[in-house]
C-alpha cells in the first residue's frame, strides 16, 4: 500500500501530464471477472502509444478523480467504470491516438474504453469510437481531391466520346 506522500507524488505526476494534451482516453484493460491483458500486450500498447507521443498511464481510481476534476465541466464518474482503469494522454494527433488504441482494442478485446477528453470536452464511449473509426486524414484527402476532380474528369470523357462520335461521321 502506498503511504500519502507517495499517492501525493503520484497525483502531481498525473496532473503535470495534462497540460498540452489533446486526447486523453479512459480505458480497462481488466474487468473483474474476466482475462485482462497480459503484461506482454500491455508493453506492446505502451510502445505503440509512445510512437505517437502518448503514455499509457494505470493508477487508482480515486487519484484518477482528483487530476480530472475540473479539466471539463462535465463530471466524470470515474467510479462507475467497471474493472482497472488506466489513462492514454496523447499529446500528438488525438484522431491518430484513438484509431491506433481502436486497432489494437480490435486484436485485443479485453481492452474497453470509456470516453475521453478531446478539446476540452468528455466524450462518452459512442463519440469516442465515432471518432476512433474515421478514415485516416490522407484516406479524407483523397477522398475529398477525387470528389473535387470528378466533375472534370466525366466533363473531359463527356467532350472525347463527342470528339470520336463526329470523327467516324
Amino acid at each position: 500500500m502506498k503511504s500519502r506522500k507517495q499517492k501525493s507524488e503520484e497525483l502531481k505526476s498525473v496532473r503535470s501530464k495534462f497540460p498540452g494534451s489533446s486526447i486523453t482516453v479512459f480505458t480497462t484493460f481488466s474487468k473483474a471477472g474476466e482475462k485482462g491483458l497480459s503484461v506482454a500486450q500491455m508493453q506492446q500498447l505502451k510502445r505503440s502509444m509512445r510512437a505517437l507521443e502518448s503514455e499509457y498511464v494505470v493508477t487508482k481510481k480515486t487519484l484518477i478523480k482528483r487530476a480530472v476534476d475540473g479539466l471539463t465541466g462535465d463530471d466524470i464518474n470515474v467510479y462507475g467504470m467497471d474493472g482497472s482503469v488506466g489513462l492514454v494522454i496523447g499529446k500528438g494527433d488525438g484522431y491518430a491516438v484513438a484509431k491506433n488504441l481502436y486497432d489494437f482494442s480490435k486484436k485485443n478485446p479485453a481492452l474497453h474504453f470509456w470516453g475521453a477528453i478531446f478539446e476540452g470536452k468528455f466524450l462518452d464511449q459512442d463519440s469516442f469510437l465515432e471518432m476512433a473509426k474515421l478514415p485516416s486524414k490522407e484516406v479524407l484527402i483523397g477522398r475529398l481531391l477525387g470528389m473535387l476532380t470528378y466533375p472534370m474528369r466525366g466533363l473531359a470523357v463527356a467532350i472525347d466520346q463527342i470528339a470520336k462520335k463526329q470523327q467516324t461521321n
